[in-house]
């Protein structure tokens, strides 16, 4: 008895000065756990140690945990040589050796097992917690550095490109800072325009005359996204169902109408395709907004029913970006680090595909345009010179490429050469700084990248949501779906719209009008005549 009350009083100030330890806390920690627990067998239950070999073999052990927290207290800064790895490996082998102690007091077979496991778990739990600080700590290092480099690297990509990528971003804003105000006729504008602002007649007939021209700018975005419920298990499978008949591209057309037809069939018949259409659609969970998006994914799709404005957010975006770029000193966004914006439709490089059949994606951006213009209006600056610069950006993990329409693709045509293609682009030039790509391992993509802070080019795909779930991109794509709007933002919107509407009226007439603040223009300005 005289033993146990020993070695009690031994592991009692152990634990007093493992309290005052400073270094490799959470080792010693399951350290203590273990005394206390070898403490409680000899107090409680009124154990005795059968032998004194077990005693000698305690007493050991309790002896070499004493010399580590020696060592810790007295030499933090110094620990003789000992790198903190190898003394958070001794802890946990004399952890083990403890446990052990705990483990032979007992004739319990399956006792004996769940001390010993719960200790491996534990253990396990801690080599996890300590690999994902030392992985942090690591990324920080890289995106510090990363930051640093990416603001010396557009600073000379800026002044190499200067001309070309000014004329370019000049152009990009023009292009891409409205869309047409559908569902307006040029007649109702000029009768509200009489209502609000008592126009004449000349008026009123100039502005119907010009209405066509007049276009709601693209200056905000009421999108919302949620995250996508379907798995990459999904995804895959509902690929493999589509690329295993497509691969004979000399059938007849009757044929290819054959096979498009039983691949739908197929796909519908999926048992997991409908949920996966049904939960991006109905679901109004995981709100997220765009830029916890974009300052958190490197790979980004995004999928939207007709309509639900995935080309309008990629324009508001990339006019956005080209906006910021031309502010001499930028270097970032509320949206991560910078990056200049490529903007491609993905059914006019499917039609320029049929005429050059090894057309990469890369190499397209010599070629590409949007809505079948032209990507830049200055005739001193070639198209190559230009796609050079674009090309040079990408290398440099400058650029942020949008894709969009993925679904435009029919299914009996070119889409699975089309989802290769864009994979083998993603693949090569759209990795993290760590070099890893969409196709890796997940969880290091998870640990090694935060796109916003180190840097890299970023990737983000538009698709109908039925469409894309026929034929959907491998790897670990994160992906998004466009929510309908709630009522807040309805109303936020209807406003904008209406705000805007009125400053297009005042413009068209050319008078010297006061307009009224945003906010006070409500959709009943249309029903006031």
């Amino acid at each position: 008895m005289q033993s146990t009350v020993y070695i009690s009083t031994i592991i009692d100030n152990l634990i007093q000065r493992i309290s005052e330890t400073k270094v490799c806390q959470e080792h010693l920690k399951l350290i203590v756990t273990s005394l206390i627990q070898l403490r409680q067998l000899f107090t409680m239950r009124n154990v005795e140690i059968d032998g004194s070999d077990s005693h000698e073999k305690i007493l050991q052990t309790l002896k070499a945990i004493d010399e580590v927290v020696t060592s810790c207290v007295d030499n933090e800064a110094d620990l003789k040589g000992i790198t903190y790895r190898d003394l958070e490996s001794l802890i946990l082998r004399l952890q083990l050796r403890l446990v052990q102690h705990e483990a032979n007091m007992t004739d319990d077979y399956e006792t004996k097992i769940n001390i010993l496991s719960k200790t491996y778990y534990d253990q396990q739990i801690l080599a996890q917690k300590v690999f994902d600080v030392t992985i942090k700590q690591r990324l920080k290092a890289i995106e510090e550095y990363t930051k640093e480099n990416t603001k010396e690297q557009l600073r000379l990509l800026r002044e190499k490109h200067f001309d070309i990528i000014k004329s370019y971003l000049h152009y990009f804003t023009e292009q891409h800072k409205s869309v047409p105000l559908n569902g307006v006729t040029g007649y109702t504008a000029a009768k509200v325009a009489h209502t609000f602002y008592r126009i004449s007649s000349d008026d009123q007939n100039q502005l119907e005359h010009n209405w066509q021209s007049c276009e709601l700018p693209l200056t905000r975005t009421f999108i919302q996204f949620k995250s996508d419920k379907s798995t990459s298990f999904e995804r895959n499978e509902s690929r493999r169902l589509l690329i295993g008949p497509e691969t004979n591209s000399l059938q007849g057309s009757h044929s290819r109408k054959e096979v498009s037809k039983n691949i739908w069939q197929r796909l519908v018949s999926a048992p997991y395709m409908m949920s996966m259409i049904e939960r991006d659609r109905y679901s109004q969970e995981d709100d997220v907004n765009e830029e916890t998006i974009l300052r958190t994914k490197r790979w980004i799709v995004i999928l939207g029913d007709p309509g639900s404005g995935k080309t309008s957010f990629a324009r508001w975006l990339v006019h956005h970006l080209a906006q910021t770029l031309l502010i001499n000193g930028q270097y970032s966004t509320d949206y991560g680090l910078l990056r200049i914006p490529i903007l491609i439709r993905i059914g006019e490089f499917a039609e320029i595909l049929k005429e050059y059949p090894s057309l990469t994606l890369y190499d397209y951006i010599e070629k590409h345009k949007w809505m079948g213009k032209t990507i830049l209006d200055n005739d001193s600056i070639s198209l190559n010179d230009l796609s050079h610069a674009l090309q040079d950006y990408i290398k440099q993990g400058q650029a942020l490429i949008i894709l969009d329409g993925l679904d435009e693709i029919p299914i009996s045509d070119q889409r699975s050469k089309i989802i290769n293609i864009v994979e083998n682009f993603v693949e090569t030039y759209v990795q993290t700084p760590t070099g890893i790509s969409a196709f890796d391992n997940p969880h290091l993509n998870r640990l090694f990248d935060n796109p916003s802070q180190s840097g890299g080019n970023q990737i983000i795909i538009t698709s109908r949501i039925v469409g894309y779930h026929a034929a959907p991109l491998a790897g670990q794509f994160a992906h998004y779906t466009i929510r309908p709007m709630d009522m807040e933002h309805m109303k936020d919107f209807v406003n904008y719209w209406f705000f805007r509407l009125h400053q297009q009226i005042i413009e068209g007439v050319g008078a010297d009008i006061v307009i009224l603040p945003e906010g006070v223009l409500k959709s009943e300005s249309l029903f006031f005549f």
